[in-house]
């Protein structure tokens, strides 16, 4: 799929009511995701919002789901503020959609087994392509929003000394770096089962690219 066509084609998404009404529902989900954190250690978060941004891109591609961003970055605030609001934080969370719509749109997501070793390794072979995808677009995120736009949002809201940017960009490369492999170890099988219930659901064909 072309770059540029891959935007206008996401664009006519918005004339669909499904589409929208698929939306708003995965939006609903990543909002209520927002609140469900696990945290291992003082300094270290496994969230799961980003699985409805993901599905969004998946399935609508970047234009739905940079709106779908914004949509659960504002109605997270709302539900529960945190500190004061910052547009670069929702700017954070619109090119997160952005980047997924862009790796995952129309792709037919990996179908992995993991009830052994070599049943996992061989079907991931198998589905090497997709699964690719899938982790360069958490990878893609983890680098551009959650260690970049990210730090440099809350250094503006007053959180981190200007100074200590290079300090806080190490920290949030690491932690990172650390949950990256078990955020794609979640993203992939959850992908497949929402991407096996709307094609049930909706009868609609989403073809691989």
């Amino acid at each position: 799929m072309a770059f540029f066509s891959m935007f206008k084609n996401s664009a006519l998404e918005l004339k669909s009511v499904r589409s929208l009404t698929v939306t708003a529902l995965l939006i609903g989900i990543s909002t209520a995701l927002e609140f469900l954190v696990i945290q291992p250690t003082p300094t270290l978060k496994f969230g799961f919002a980003f699985i409805g941004l993901a599905a969004i891109g998946m399935l609508y591609g970047p234009v739905m789901a940079g709106i779908g961003g914004i949509a659960v970055d504002v109605l997270g605030y709302i539900i529960k503020p945190t500190g004061a609001f910052s547009p670069i934080l929702t700017v954070a969370t619109l090119v997160e959609g952005i980047i997924y719509g862009i790796f995952l749109y129309k792709m037919t997501p990996a179908k992995l087994d993991f009830s052994g070793g070599k049943a996992f390794l061989s079907s991931l072979k198998q589905n090497a392509f997709p699964a690719l995808r899938t982790f360069f677009s958490r990878f893609t995120v983890n680098l551009v929003c959650n260690v970049f736009l990210n730090t440099v949002g809350l250094i503006i809201m007053g959180f981190f000394a200007p100074e200590t940017f290079w300090v806080k960009m190490g920290e949030r490369i690491v932690k990172n770096a650390i949950l990256l492999p078990f955020e794609v170890l979640v993203l992939i099988p959850v992908l497949y089962g929402i991407y096996i219930a709307y094609r049930s659901i909706s009868g609609k064909n989403k073809t691989a690219v």
